[in-house]
Order: structure tokens, then sequence, then C-alpha cells
């Protein structure tokens, strides 16, 4: 399955307005498209989470349906309000679609 699809299904059905501070990084490796969201408080401190799309082979999902699951997980996790900080490892909160 193309990332680069899931991508444009992605920024296509992600439409929220920009918060201040909020940043959407993307990036593809080894069959996967990572959508990293990072905000920046009123503190400074840097909190976010992943969202990992990881196709698996036979799953009768289109690049379409995954762009819009990851898009639907972004809104619903920004919908709470306050972000997850990094955890005891140093790493930001993983979903994976």
């Amino acid at each position: 399955m193309n990332m680069t699809e899931i991508q444009q299904a992605f920024d296509a059905a992600y439409t929220k307005a920009p918060r201040d501070g909020l940043s959407l990084n993307h990036s593809q490796e080894d069959g996967l498209l990572r959508i990293e969201v990072r905000h920046q408080d009123a503190d400074g401190e840097m909190r976010g989470f992943d969202v990992v799309v990881q196709p698996t082979e036979g799953e009768e999902r289109s690049a379409t349906d995954y762009g819009e699951a990851a898009a639907q997980v972004v809104e619903q996790e920004l919908a709470y309000g306050q972000l997850p900080a990094r955890g005891d490892d140093g790493e930001f909160k993983r979903i994976v679609v």
C-alpha cells in the first residue's frame, strides 16, 4: 500500500483549524506512516503523541480508510485538550491504526 496515498487521505480528512503552537509532522519508514503531533504548552513543555499507520497484509482497508482513521484519532486526542507529556521512558504516547 502506498504511504503517500494514506498521507494524502489524512491531509484531506484532517480539517481542524490549527492550534497555536501545534505542529503535525509526517514521516514514512518501513511500510508505515508516522504522524507526530506536538504542542508546546504555556510552560514551554513539549506534549504530544504519535499516530502510526501500519497497514497489514490482506486487510480490506483502502488508503482512504487508513487516512481517515488516522485523522479521526488525531481529532479525538486533540479534543481532550491536555495532550500527554512524554512518558517515563522519554517517548510520546503511540497510537497504532
